[in-house]
């Protein structure tokens, strides 16, 4: 949760000072929890290796279950608290403080785009049986295999899915 914390600033859009995803919002607001009210639970630090900046996430495991626990419990109880007794002013107050992205945040944002990976593909393999013995096929983990998956795995033709595919075309 912490990691993916700093992994949400890529979600953060420093132009309208908006989240584009609201988990991602949710466990960066977490993290500044753990960070300011923690008691060294968490440390992210900034730090040059070899292919550049990066960024290093420390997390106490033996203060996760005290200080951590108590931490968030409180954010929690208080964010609650607001929210039972109608107060939506000091409810969006509290969560906008932990909200903030300021310039340390967005030099880390920085890093984080920089150092970002392409989103994984997962392609499936294929068994089948074959002169009574399975047989696996493997397909990249590209577009192209994804493809080839299909063709293997669904190969007649579907006017059923067709006629589908065209009623439904109007909305793309």
């Amino acid at each position: 949760m912490v990691r993916a914390g700093v992994m949400g600033l890529e979600f953060y859009s420093p132009e309208t000072r908006k989240w584009g995803q609201a988990h991602m919002h949710a466990r960066y607001v977490i993290l500044r929890v753990l960070l300011e009210n923690g008691r060294g639970v968490v440390k992210v630090e900034r730090t040059v290796g070899p292919d550049g900046d990066d960024i290093v996430v420390r997390l106490n495991k033996n203060k996760i279950e005290v200080d951590g626990k108590s931490a968030i419990e409180d954010f929690l109880r208080k964010l609650q608290v607001f929210k039972s007794t109608g107060d939506e002013l000091q409810g969006r107050t509290m969560f906008s403080h932990y909200s903030e992205v300021d310039q340390d945040w967005l030099s880390l944002r920085k890093i984080v785009l920089a150092r970002k990976l392409p989103r994984r593909m997962i392609v499936q393999p294929l068994t089948s049986i074959k002169d009574e013995g399975v047989t696996l096929e493997e397909f990249e983990t590209t577009p192209s295999g994804i493809i080839q998956f299909f063709c293997q795995c669904y190969p007649g033709y579907d006017h059923a899915l067709e006629a589908l595919w065209r009623k439904d075309s109007q909305f793309w």
